[in-house]
């Protein structure tokens, strides 16, 4: 029960979530504002044609009014400036937010110090009241402070008056727990709305991901190419075919499971070997890559050994092919070109010169 309620006043909070309330408390006092303001302003004009100004509250009441309409005009100034900023300064926000809250409820305070002594009903501090629980996001921690504080200092003020004899303790209670009960769970609210939209983003961006990159080397896959395709139109593209010798060997003799470990370490050799070129698994143990610098040029065969398949000296032949395609016919061209010659390639990396002889020896 403890640790609930400490979770309540102290939850803990991802820092996009709370960069995202952040914003959203600050969007709410930037479009809240000013109809605020012009609400004011207006009543500020129907209380002329009932006041006379010469009467002693006109001049009260036409500060007060003003004093609301700066305020409000000067919050709105202020949080328009900082969501316009790149990075948010929590703690500037939590300083801007608190100084709004005191500051607006000090005005209704004072507001209904007069309307009470006047025998009014304190309809301004609750029109301001609800304005701040339902639209300012503070810490539990802090908006229970506050609110305490405000009706407690608002009740001081009319206790000095008449005792409070037109305030109903029991309501008055009440009110204070129904302000609290709403400012934490509008901002407990934003914290199951904020995990909610990560959850989301991240399901999005795997699902992006896995759509465009196969899933056992990680390196991008055939829809993936057909999306960059359209990029390189009108380069000067390098396209390499990348096969690995007998794989099916390697599977053969040491197993699927060591087939893919060749398979992986094949993936990040050629990312290593192409660091700036844009790397696909074509298909099988068939890799490509497209590329825009001349200087990632490479050898035609490439040699290295993987843990999984021991002794087992893995080959890579690679075949190559360069131009200028113009659209996405002249580019599958090219790659077809590339596979042509890493049909040539393969001729020699099957020859007795790269021990092609002994392995067929052993079939």
């Amino acid at each position: 029960m403890l640790k609930r309620i400490k979770n309540w006043f102290f939850p803990e909070i991802n820092g996009a979530i709370l960069t995202n309330i952040d914003s959203e408390s600050l969007k709410n006092i930037y479009n809240v504002s000013i109809p605020v303001a012009v609400f004011e302003l207006l009543s500020f004009l129907f209380m002329s044609l009932r006041v006379l100004p010469a009467h002693p509250e006109y001049k009260t009441g036409m500060m007060s009014v003003l004093f609301c309409a700066v305020i409000c005009f000067a919050e709105f100034a202020v949080a328009g400036l900082m969501l316009r900023k790149q990075q948010l300064s929590h703690n500037a926000v939590m300083v801007f937010k608190i100084c709004c809250f005191v500051v607006l409820s000090l005005w209704a305070i004072w507001v209904s110090y007069r309307q009470y002594s006047r025998g009014e009903q304190l309809l301004t501090f609750y029109a301001v009241e609800i304005l701040l629980v339902c639209f300012m996001l503070l810490r539990p921690w802090i908006s229970t402070l506050l609110i305490l504080i405000t009706y407690s200092l608002l009740y001081a003020v009319l206790y000095s008056i008449d005792g409070a004899a037109g305030i109903n303790a029991f309501n008055y209670i009440v009110l204070i727990f129904v302000s609290v009960a709403g400012m934490i769970v509008s901002y407990h609210s934003q914290i199951r709305d904020g995990n909610h939209a990560i959850m989301l983003q991240k399901s999005n961006d795997l699902l992006e991901y896995t759509n465009v990159h196969d899933a056992l080397t990680g390196l991008r896959n055939r829809h993936a190419l057909n999306e960059d395709i359209k990029l390189l139109a009108g380069k000067h593209v390098l396209a390499y075919m990348i096969d690995i010798n007998y794989f099916k060997e390697i599977n053969d003799n040491f197993g699927h499971i060591a087939g893919d470990e060749v398979l992986k370490e094949t993936s990040k050799r050629i990312k290593t070997m192409f660091p700036k070129g844009l790397c696909y698994r074509f298909g099988g143990d068939e890799f490509l890559v497209l590329t825009t610098k001349e200087e990632e040029k490479e050898e035609d065969v490439y040699t290295f050994t993987v843990d999984a398949a021991p002794g087992n000296v893995i080959l890579l032949s690679i075949g190559h092919a360069e131009g200028d395609p113009q659209n996405n016919d002249e580019l599958y061209e090219l790659i077809a070109a590339a596979d042509a010659s890493l049909y040539v390639v393969k001729q020699r990396t099957h020859s007795p010169e790269f021990g092609g002889h002994e392995r067929r020896r052993r079939k």
